[in-house]
């Protein structure tokens, strides 16, 4: 061990991220712990606004980069404990140190880094809180941590940027410490955590680590006994992690109900004392390992055990992975490992070993950064995600609502959406936690966006129906439901509904489009009808909105899709947007033609360019079709015989053009388009012959 070294098609391609996005929400508390996630998961959408507790040693520390403010852990374990969920960003496959993520920001706490507003590139693993979870009460939080020590830099997202988020963290840590032994020195772990503003451990005896114990890590800086080696298996079986260090890696690895890396006879061990100091450069093999998260090298510490490796006839066993370890002629010692005895992809189960005593002592001369990053390390495990008992209460709870719109009555002709139809919003909301949600609800206020009522939708008296209860999940529909005022009137099911984990409750109601506005003016074209609804119960922090969907979100819950006739909506993946429904008021003079451009197997043909020639004077209208296949064109005066056709370098259309007589607007002009066949090494062209039609 050694110190060395608004456009359609553009929707469309928001709908599939937020469809990416969401199938990742239903792993984020199960990913697994060490192993690099396999595919990587897309970046998330950070939008302006989110908060970011950097991890580097300049941002974090001071401009030389020589030091690192522990306390930044802190912070983010007291939101934890305040229910307010943190991402942790780590970029996948990443070299040791390289940057996760950029952002322009501005700080908001701490003096570290730069005020901003400025282009930061943050590293080493940092924590983001969403925007919509800023609010006084956490900048209350923040001001009251750093009042108890130095200042946690913090700053706040000046525009939308991206970042991978290995971790969605949910869980509240509390910590087991066993006793130290050895009489090597004691108080280990616990300086570490309380040089970390880390209140929420114990110092515990080891008979009372068991598989049902309310603890989501436990800790053994120097044990010399192996009395309870069993007891803390059951415990990393059920879901717990576990931190190894020092002689601790020995009395455990080694014993017949340890072996939690290895196949028996488990690790050589190797320590201070011996006539085998190793004094090489140390190697990371992996820099995305969220147990590596930490910027520089590692303090070449002393210890009962400073390194180890495979005994003779053993082997790596639970997909043991390579943290650090020695290099050249010594390359087979390992310094720190981890491994995952419920496999990957499972939340917990953790076990992390570490060789070095303790990373806070002087002694050995490493200079502070060094000793800094193991104290770092062992924070780490702090935040990589645990299952535990539902009863232990350490846990938040997790959500997700989705909702799209249709227009619920039937009708010949006409715009898509005129004042007098009824729309029909279905409401989803899933448990992805691992907490079940009692007293849950859904709040609707008929047309409110922001706060404010628009007047222009009328509820449809007794039309808020549940029409999904899955996963054990249990409500019925509220009978007083009004949709009026922000209180429980305008909850959409009963008291008393609950949403088990894995439980999904869905919710269809319906409302009227009004012909006038509050004010008694027909409503314009193009208005806007907005609709957000808001879920809470016991065991949700705050409120969680509903995420706009329609068609394109293909099987979305994993066993349906919403309706094949939602509205189109805005959709980003990083935002939580309210569900719209565009209004057109029809006139006498003008109407449209929309339809679907598709392959014979029903794939769209997007960029396809569709031209409706106005046969009375040739004047010609185009449009091309969007990611879905999807056109629409408008404004095209009535009584009149239009051709219709359709063209694409790749695709050809047979049968000529549509003939359309217009009187009003008309659906459903839909083509299927073949593959041109072309020659090898030939590219498909389309030539065109004649004058150009004046174009209106």
């Amino acid at each position: 061990m050694n110190s060395q070294f608004e456009i359609r098609s553009v929707r469309r391609m928001l709908s599939s991220a937020l469809a990416a996005v969401f199938a990742l929400c239903l792993i984020a508390v199960g990913v697994s712990a060490q192993a690099p996630p396999n595919p990587p998961p897309p970046p998330e959408n950070i939008p302006a606004g989110a908060l970011v507790i950097p991890m580097d040693n300049v941002n974090q520390g001071n401009a030389a980069g020589t030091t690192f403010n522990l306390r930044a852990y802190g912070l983010a374990n007291l939101l934890l404990q305040n229910n307010i969920p943190v991402k942790w960003a780590i970029k996948p496959g990443k070299a040791k140190d390289a940057a996760d993520f950029s952002a322009n920001v501005t700080r908001i706490s701490g003096s570290a880094g730069v005020a901003g507003p400025s282009n930061v590139n943050f590293s080493g693993g940092p924590f983001i809180i969403s925007a919509d979870y800023d609010t006084q009460s956490l900048r209350d939080l923040i001001t009251s941590f750093n009042a108890g020590g130095t200042d946690v830099v913090v700053y706040k997202t000046n525009a939308a940027t991206t970042a991978d988020i290995r971790y969605l963290l949910t869980h509240k840590p509390k910590i087991a410490i066993g006793p130290d032994g050895g009489n090597f020195g004691t108080g280990v772990h616990q300086d570490v955590f309380d040089a970390a503003g880390i209140p929420n451990y114990e110092s515990v005896t080891d008979d009372i680590i068991n598989m049902n114990s309310c603890y989501t890590l436990a800790t053994q800086a120097h044990s010399t006994s192996s009395q309870f080696v069993n007891l803390y298996k059951q415990f990393v079986i059920s879901g717990g992690n576990l931190l190894l260090q020092c002689a601790s890696v020995n009395t455990f690895e080694n014993n017949a109900n340890g072996h939690f890396q290895t196949t028996n006879p488990g690790y050589d061990v190797f320590g201070t004392n011996d006539d085998t100091d190793v004094n090489t450069a140390l190697v990371y093999p992996e820099g995305a390992m969220p147990f590596n998260q930490f910027i520089g090298i590692l303090a070449n510490q002393d210890g009962a055990v400073t390194e180890y490796r495979y005994a003779s006839g053993a082997a790596a066993a639970n997909d043991n992975r390579i943290s650090v370890r020695n290099s050249g002629n010594q390359s087979a010692k390992m310094v720190a490992t981890v491994s995952e005895l419920s496999g990957a992809g499972a939340a917990g189960s953790t076990v992390f070993e570490l060789g070095g005593h303790d990373y806070s002592r002087t002694n050995t001369g490493a200079s502070l950064i060094e000793r800094l990053n193991g104290q770092r390390m062992i924070l780490n495990t702090v935040f990589v995600p645990v299952t535990r008992p539902q009863a232990c209460g350490l846990q938040q709870a997790t959500v997700n609502g989705y909702k799209s719109v249709r227009r619920f009555n039937d009708r010949q002709g006409g715009p898509p959406l005129v004042p007098g139809d009824t729309l029909e919003w279905t409401i989803d909301y899933v448990n992805n936690s691992p907490v079940a949600v009692s007293n849950f609800n859904i709040r609707d206020e008929v047309s409110a966006i922001d706060g404010s009522l628009t007047g222009n939708l009328t509820l449809v008296a007794g039309s808020n129906t549940v029409t999904i209860t899955s996963g054990g999940a249990v409500a019925t529909r509220n009978t007083n439901y009004d949709g009026l005022g922000n209180d429980p009137t305008s909850d959409l099911l009963a008291p008393g509904a609950s949403l088990p984990v894995g439980g999904r409750i869905q919710v269809k109601v319906r409302m009227t489009i009004n012909t006038t506005t509050s004010t008694g003016d027909p409503l314009p074209n193009g208005t806007i009808l907005w609709n957000q609804t808001l879920a809470h119960g016991a065991q949700i922090v705050g409120e969680v909105k509903s995420d706009a969907i329609d068609w394109t979100n293909t099987s979305i819950f994993g066993v349906d899709t919403p309706p094949a006739d939602s509205f189109l909506q805005f959709q980003n993946a990083a935002i939580l947007d309210p569900t719209i429904a565009r209004i057109k008021t029809p006139t006498a003079a003008e109407a449209s033609i929309e339809g679907d451009i598709r392959t014979a197997s029903g794939a769209p043909i997007a960029n396809a360019m569709v031209s409706v020639v106005n046969a009375s004077n040739g004047q010609v209208k185009t449009a091309r079709a969007d990611a879905s296949g999807r056109y629409v064109i408008e404004g095209l005066p009535v009584n009149n015989v239009y051709f219709v056709s359709v063209r694409h370098k790749l695709y050809s259309f047979g049968g000529g053009p549509v003939t359309l007589s217009i009187t009003d607007s008309v659906t459903g002009v839909d083509f299927t388009g073949s593959p041109v066949q072309v020659k090898p090494g030939k590219m498909p062209t389309t030539t065109f012959r004649g004058k150009q039609a004046p174009i209106f």
